[in-house]
């Protein structure tokens, strides 16, 4: 696939979940996708994929992944952009649902999806997450 070929599919992936079409997300991702997450470790396939998007979408229904720079860097399309969304929903964790603090998020992120034969085979994300925490109010305020 060609660079721009590349970059269309990843910034495509970010346009259906800011639209709230997740099946239209997944379609951009092999079945065998390998997804890296510092919150979650690593997970493999589909559906762990939805759940990880549907989870997002279910604690706050208006976030929107804005994308500020993207990189091709050979089979590697590199996504730096902001998470932002409003905290309306129950935010589902390992340790039981996070109700709703209407708080809302602005929170940094670098994405780094790599792309084999026109699909998205690997997708790891990197963001800080005593920041989220604190924004949702979970945490205490972290010192400048």
């Amino acid at each position: 696939m060609s660079g721009e070929g590349q970059r269309e599919l990843v910034s495509g992936f970010y346009e259906s979940f800011n639209a709230n079409h997740i099946d239209a997300a997944l379609s951009a991702f092999s079945a065998e996708l390998e997804t890296v997450d510092p919150g979650m470790g690593t997970v493999y396939g589909h559906e762990p994929f939805r759940e990880y998007l549907e989870t997002f979408k279910r604690a706050m229904p208006d976030a929107q992944a804005v994308i500020e720079r993207l990189v091709e860097a050979g089979d590697t399309v590199i996504v730096e952009g902001r998470f932002v969304g409003t905290h309306t929903g129950p935010l589902a964790t390992p340790d039981g649902d996070v109700d709703p603090s209407g708080a809302s998020v602005d929170l940094r992120f670098a994405d780094f999806s790599r792309v084999h034969e026109g699909k998205i085979v690997s997708y790891r994300t990197y963001y800080d997450q005593l920041g989220l925490l604190t924004q949702l109010g979970l945490m205490g305020e972290s010192p400048d």
